[in-house]
């Protein structure tokens, strides 16, 4: 995977369950929330920061850092019992 990709789990104020920022090249490109549920987590994406004109990655990258932070909040919801 491409180690330009992280994740960050955090609690925001914005929302009561934790949440997955998606981070490229220390910018963020996405944060996944799981809001309504474990089985209805969505997705807020980010534009490029300025100067750019799109973010351009590998798709399977993307993809698998995406399953990643799925699975990391799963994780989290576990462990403090909210299924």
């Amino acid at each position: 995977m491409n180690d330009k990709f992280k994740i960050r789990l955090c609690s925001d104020l914005d929302y009561e369950e934790m949440v997955a920022d998606i981070c490229y090249d220390n910018n963020t490109v996405a944060i996944i929330t799981q809001e309504n549920g474990s089985n209805n987590m969505e997705i807020d994406i980010f534009p490029p920061e300025q100067g750019m004109l799109s973010w351009k990655f590998s798709l399977n990258d993307l993809i698998n850092i995406l399953q990643i932070a799925k699975k990391a909040l799963l994780k989290t919801r576990k462990m403090s019992g909210n299924n």
